[in-house]
C-alpha cells in the first residue's frame, strides 16, 4: 500500500533551526495555508488551540528505519545520556520514525486571512503542513497513565512534562 499525502501549506518562523531543538515552548511562528486550502480555515477563529501535523521532510531513510531511539529531548530537562532508556519510536516523539509525520498541539494566536500565528510550535521554517485541527475540551484526557520508565525520569528531572 502507497500513500501521497500534499502540503496544505508551509511554517515561516525566524527562529534557528537551534533555536527550534532547544524550546518551541515560546517561540512564535506562522503556518502560511496554501491558497486552494483557504476555505478550509472557515470557523478556526475562536480555538485557543490546535493540533498540527507535519512532514519531517528533513528525515533521511536512515531515519525511517531506525526504530529504537534514546529520547534525547530529555537531555535540555538536565538528564544525562546514560540515564535515558532506549524505546521503541513510537513510546517517543523522536522526529526518527517510519513515517516521519511531526505532531504539535499551539496555541493560535492570531489569523490573518490564510495566515495562522502560532505559539509553541516545534518546526522548521520551511517545513510543509500536512493538517490543522481544532483541539476541543472533547480531546482532553484526565489523568493519563505512563509507564514507569517515564515517571521515573520524570522525578529525576524534577518536571511532570516530559
Amino acid at each position: 500500500m502507497s500513500s501521497a499525502l500534499e502540503p496544505i501549506g508551509v511554517i515561516r518562523t525566524a527562529a534557528s533551526d537551534e533555536e527550534v531543538k532547544a524550546s518551541a515552548e515560546d517561540l512564535e511562528s506562522s503556518i502560511e495555508v496554501f491558497e486552494p486550502f483557504e476555505p478550509a480555515l472557515a470557523g478556526i477563529d475562536g480555538f485557543s488551540h490546535l493540533f498540527v501535523l507535519t512532514l519531517l521532510d528533513r528525515i533521511g531513510e536512515q531515519g525511517r528505519t531506525t526504530f529504537q531511539v534514546k529520547p534525547r529531548g530529555l537531555l535540555r530537562l538536565g538528564l544525562a545520556l546514560d540515564e535515558l532508556p532506549t524505546i521503541g519510536v513510537f513510546a517517543c516523539d523522536s522526529p526518527v520514525r517510519p513515517n516521519p509525520i511531526g505532531l504539535s498541539v499551539v496555541r493560535l494566536a492570531g489569523r490573518d486571512g490564510r495566515v495562522l500565528t502560532v505559539r509553541g510550535l516545534d518546526a522548521f521554517d520551511g517545513t510543509p503542513v500536512l493538517d490543522i485541527k481544532p483541539y476541543g475540551p472533547d480531546r482532553i484526557v484526565a489523568d493519563p497513565a505512563v509507564p514507569a520508565w517515564h515517571r521515573d525520569l520524570s522525578e529525576k528531572a524534577g518536571t511532570r512534562r516530559i
